[in-house]
């Protein structure tokens, strides 16, 4: 099975500054050396002007930037740089410790600005004891929370990203709970990256005991159950389908997505060292099709192409295999053998009239669907079924139209958030 890879990428991390001032040990971010203790280039990061030049050679492209670092709030001019996405007209988010220096004015700032699609804040325990440990940061966790009740206070989004460790193995539920409690969206789940660490990652054991707590949560507060009382959860980065059945999706970075450091290199994720080329000098689709980054998008065991989860699992995480030497991700437990589909039967009102809510864009193998982080392809053939998604056509009419393959396609989209139902 190809990958099927974007022409340019659409969704971009910016890492503004190496700096932050939490000292997580088990960051796998590119600048920390051992025990979260950052890396001092001799060159210091872009000032507002280099970032502005690679906003505008982007903005063509990109559906969403993620603001990152580090911590991006410390940036000396993070809020010129906000300023200029906002006067390109470019949707951002923001990923961050949430220990700002300044809180009122990161929020007041953030909530006048249109462009701003909200905040994901790193929570990585229920409890000061679990979160400082992973932070290394005493007092963090009592200022990431205030922080995020401040920001969630005033109607900003506001999800939590939350790595798995060995002192929140048992909180989970209780992450969860207290997110809703602080008015979070939603919590995702990150299972560790790095090399393994004592006390911070989890045995293999361990992680499928997370998984399958993580799966029971998510059945929990699945649509319609109104007697959860914890925050809708995902799964951030992929944990392979060969490892564990769940719902994790696989990495766009290659594909859909890269990053961008404080110097101006393109690189495929904010894990991957490599460098493609700088956006200072080479044209974006240079630094895209270089051969470093090709070298990246190879880096996919050959049994995975073949895999029956392949399209959701896309061969795990590149970035580890390369930190770690491996042929692939480490959880890999081998190839999945495909299934006899069976017949699904949909449960759904007939009358339902679905509404693409998604921005199309055109590619040499089809067309692809964005919105948010979600990047799904489409077929040239599936076009006049998704036009048909217009909201005056209803699922009984596109099923007499476009047959039963499609209707199902409508409905997979529905679950993936790109098409809503009314009646």
């Amino acid at each position: 099975m190809p990958v099927l890879t974007l022409s340019a990428p659409v969704i971009y991390a910016l890492e503004l500054t190496p700096a932050c001032n939490n000292r997580c040990p088990g960051c796998f971010n590119v600048f920390v050396e051992n025990q979260g203790q950052r890396l001092a280039p001799e060159t210091p990061p872009l000032p507002l002007e280099g970032w502005r030049e690679i906003l505008t050679k982007i903005k063509p492209h990109a559906h969403l930037v993620k603001l990152t670092g580090g911590e991006p709030m410390l940036h000396p001019e993070s809020a010129s740089i906000v300023s200029s996405l906002r006067e390109l007209d470019i949707p951002f988010s923001v990923f961050t410790n949430g220990n700002w220096l300044e809180p009122e004015s990161v929020i007041a700032f953030l909530r006048d600005t249109p462009q701003f699609r909200g905040f994901l804040i790193s929570l990585h325990g229920a409890t000061s004891e679990s979160h400082d440990a992973f932070s290394a940061t005493p007092g963090s966790f009592q200022h990431t929370a205030a922080n995020i009740r401040r920001a969630t206070a005033v109607g900003l989004a506001v999800s939590i990203s939350t790595v798995l460790h060995r002192h929140n193995l048992e909180e989970l539920e209780a992450i969860a709970a207290l997110a809703s409690e602080l008015g979070v969206d939603h919590v995702v789940f990150n299972r560790y990256l790095g090399r393994e660490q004592e006390g911070i990652s989890l045995s293999n054991s361990e992680l499928r005991q997370a998984v399958s707590q993580i799966n029971k949560m998510q059945k929990a507060t699945a649509i319609g159950n109104r007697q959860s009382k914890i925050a809708n959860i995902r799964f951030g980065n992929c944990i392979p389908q060969c490892f564990m059945k769940n719902s994790s999706s696989g990495c766009l970075a290659g594909v859909a997505y890269c990053t961008i450091d404080p110097w101006g290199n393109m690189r495929p994720c904010n894990h991957s060292p490599r460098q493609c080329g700088n956006l200072l000098e080479v044209p974006l689709e240079t630094a895209w099709r270089s051969v470093a980054m090709e070298g990246f998008r190879k880096l996919i065991p050959p049994e995975c192409h073949t895999c029956a989860a392949f399209s959701q699992c896309h061969g795990g995480c590149r970035a580890l295999a390369e930190e770690l030497g491996l042929p692939g991700d480490p959880l890999m437990r081998g190839e999945i053998e495909p299934r006899a589909k069976s017949i699904e039967q949909i449960n759904l009102y007939e009358g339902l009239r679905p509404v693409a809510r998604c921005t199309v864009r055109e590619e040499e193998f089809g067309y692809v669907l964005l919105r948010g982080n979600r990047v799904v392809p489409l077929a040239f053939e599936d076009k006049g079924m998704l036009d048909a998604c217009d909201g005056r056509h209803t699922l009984r009419e596109i099923l007499a139209t476009y047959g039963q393959d499609r209707l199902r396609l409508v409905i997979a989209l529905y679950r993936k958030g790109l098409v809503e139902l009314s009646v």
